[in-house]
């Protein structure tokens, strides 16, 4: 009798599941922002949000849950049901929290299962530095690396990472000053702090637009359309290519078919002319991964991730 009433309990609250998956949405939806209000992730999760909550007929509510570099947002997550109400913020910088041993997550806990933003890093100088490209940074810094100083958003975060790749291909030494944010880090070389900053370019476009900041390079893997005079990396000969992508989690266990609902909604989204024209002033290209894919490849990126943590002595072996 114990079990029978174990296997009906087991199938009532499967047939729970069900119907509200097959119902799904019939509540309003919040989607935790991790960063800062006025960050470009902030930005995403609001326009994607509005737009969602049309497609989708019910409030798309955004709440920024500020700190550790994304531990904050990922907790309500993990606490929360696994039922596609609770979508949360992610990026490249995601996997750095990932990749260290010390995390309370891994990457199984969660499902990644949309991406919506892609965009590289730069390296930017103010506009009366002496740097006119990355070579000539790069000598400076091989030079002479205690009179170079580079910084940019975070320890051990995305753009360090660039910047690791940088030396391992170039031969250098160099020092991460580490700020809040990558709009700190723009005030600092602009107010003569550090000589060149790691940034996202969208987090300095009105200094750049204004003639405020340079480019020295872009590490996307050909020239971006939005900032076609920038030389990539790889053009000054040095093969770095990195992007940080902007997306979606949830709780591993959501309902496949409360997934397929999102996703459908997402692509109706994606195709909008308003969607279109954010990602257009906003200076970001898609990610175009399917589920499967961006979790793959965020398992491939916190492997990578490990390794950067654990050479510059941030985890060890």
């Amino acid at each position: 009798m114990k079990l029978f009433r174990i296997v009906i309990a087991a199938w009532i609250a499967l047939a729970a599941v069900a119907t509200s998956a097959a119902g799904f949405p019939t509540q309003p939806i919040r989607i935790i922002c991790t960063a800062a209000a006025g960050s470009p992730l902030d930005a995403m999760a609001r326009a994607a949000g509005k737009l969602l909550a049309e497609e989708l007929k019910v409030p798309v509510v955004v709440e920024n849950r500020v700190g550790g570099t994304g531990t904050v947002g990922m907790s309500l997550a993990a606490n929360a049901p696994a039922d596609g109400y609770t979508l949360v913020t992610a990026t490249g910088s995601t996997s750095f929290l990932l990749a260290d041993p010390a995390s309370t997550f891994k990457p199984a806990d969660f499902l990644f299962f949309r991406g919506l933003q892609a965009e590289p890093s730069s390296m930017a100088v103010a506009a009366n530095s002496p740097y006119k490209n990355l070579k000539d940074l790069v000598a400076a810094l091989k030079t002479d690396p205690s009179k170079v100083t580079i910084g940019g958003f975070a320890a051990a975060g995305f753009h360090q990472y660039v910047l690791y790749r940088l030396q391992q291909k170039a031969g250098f030494e160099a020092v991460w000053v580490p700020f809040n944010g990558g709009n700190q880090a723009v005030l600092a070389v602009l107010g003569g702090h550090v000589d060149a900053v790691g940034i996202t370019p969208s987090s300095a476009l009105g200094q750049i637009q204004k003639g405020e900041m340079r480019l020295l390079g872009i590490s996307s893997p050909t020239r971006d359309k939005n900032f076609p005079d920038v030389p990539t990396y790889k053009e000054q000969g040095f093969d770095v290519v990195e992007e940080i992508w902007r997306g979606l989690l949830v709780k591993r266990g959501t309902p496949a078919d409360v997934l397929a609902t999102l996703n459908a909604a997402l692509d109706k989204v994606e195709a909008s002319a308003e969607w279109q024209s954010f990602m257009k002033a906003n200076m970001q290209v898609p990610v175009g991964f399917s589920s499967a894919q961006m979790q793959r490849h965020v398992e491939a990126e916190v492997a990578s991730r490990r390794e950067f943590l654990t050479r510059i002595g941030t985890v060890k072996k």
